[in-house]
């Protein structure tokens, strides 16, 4: 497809994506956690359609730890 070869600009590009990538990854794994809800949930992010989605649950949701906080006792815990 690209004749074969791949050289050190290619590589670069990709590189500089999966590090991109990564940080927002780990980016919102911990802003999931502050939230108080699993860090798991910051692979939804990576789904096209399914991350505005998520986004917007997420910002329009009650947060658990803010009733934690708010000395309400929590469910199943």
């Amino acid at each position: 497809m690209f004749g074969g070869k791949i050289g050190v600009p290619e590589l670069m590009i990709v590189t500089l994506g999966l590090v991109f990538l990564a940080l927002f990854i780990f980016a919102w794994s911990r802003i999931f956690a502050k939230a108080g809800y699993s860090p798991i949930l910051c692979l939804l992010m990576l789904i096209p359609g399914v991350s505005l989605i998520a986004f917007l649950w997420f910002a329009f949701s009650k947060w658990p730890i803010l009733k934690s906080a708010s000395g309400t006792p929590q469910s199943g815990a």
